[in-house]
């Protein structure tokens, strides 16, 4: 038998040791597209309800309601949703268009969720973007992690908290998309089209008040067989004159009332109070 000798003052090549297995989770950063998705799904989950309360609040106050009521609507539902963004985007919680998404809001560092304070000050960065012409959301496009003007503001990040099937990746950027460029064109109308909520109110409030115009031709008709242009006049049958020019003086523009009388028929024209001053019209044929 051949006797294998060993020099312990050779050295011995070390032992090979197993690569190292990296665990550490991978952080994927939410796309432009989950987060518009998520931010409109809790825009309604706020504002669709919203908008019904405040349509009902206005619609008790009637004729007599004055801007500093419509401005306290609005803010109030969007305080609301201040409020909502803040308490759910802060500590291990979400709001739900995030739930449903499967996105969250953490620190920019990714050591752990945002503060309340910080939750709160990147709510209302939406309103700092929004005041800027959108233009603070557009940095989303541009950053590594799709970080927007808010994001920045309250220091974090929007990473993913689950995997998606592609089927569900395919879709979230498709509704995206879609949804993109639905609300480019409806902040177009918003701002250049006329078709806000204000201006659509003080619209709504003209054609009122033609009607309650019409309503007092016909009662002129009614009593003197005839229908008249004399608006004094017509007042006069409203029982409360003073209170009715007040009425017509809030929304209707002086310049450009007019009421075309032939014999059997009127026609009433107007323009609203809003700042593109719509034309209105009430005629009974």
């Amino acid at each position: 038998m051949t006797e294998t000798r060993i020099n312990i003052m050779d050295p011995q090549p070390a032992p090979v040791q197993p690569a190292a297995v990296d665990e550490t989770p991978k952080v994927v950063y939410a796309s432009v597209t989950e987060r518009f998705v998520a931010l409109l799904i809790d825009y309604g989950v706020i504002f669709i309800p919203g908008q019904f309360i405040g349509l009902a609040i206005l619609k008790i106050l009637g004729p007599y309601a004055q801007m500093w009521q419509i401005a306290a609507v609005l803010v109030g539902i969007n305080a609301l949703f201040v409020l909502y963004e803040a308490i759910f985007s802060c500590g291990d919680r979400v709001t739900l268009g995030k739930a449903l998404v499967g996105i969250a809001v953490v620190k920019q560092d990714l050591s752990g969720p945002v503060s309340f304070p910080r939750a709160f000050m990147r709510a209302v960065g939406y309103y700092i973007s929004g005041a800027l012409l959108m233009c603070g959301f557009l940095f989303a496009f541009f950053d590594d992690r799709h970080r927007a003007l808010h994001d920045f503001l309250g220091g974090s990040v929007v990473v993913q908290i689950r995997q998606k099937a592609w089927w569900e990746r395919l879709l979230v950027r498709l509704l995206g998309t879609l949804l993109l460029v639905g609300f480019v064109w409806v902040m177009y109308q918003q701002c250049l089209g006329g078709g806000s909520v204000v201006q659509q109110y003080y619209v709504n409030q003209a054609k009122a008040q033609l009607q309650n115009v019409a309503l007092l031709e016909e009662a002129h008709y009614a009593r003197y067989g005839y229908y008249t242009n004399d608006l004094l006049r017509l007042s006069l049958l409203s029982g409360d004159p003073v209170q009715f020019q007040r009425d017509t003086q809030k929304v209707l523009s002086p310049k450009g009332f007019r009421i075309g009388v032939q014999k059997d028929s009127y026609k009433i024209m107007a323009y609203a109070k809003d700042t593109n001053k719509t034309p209105v019209y009430f005629s009974n044929k």
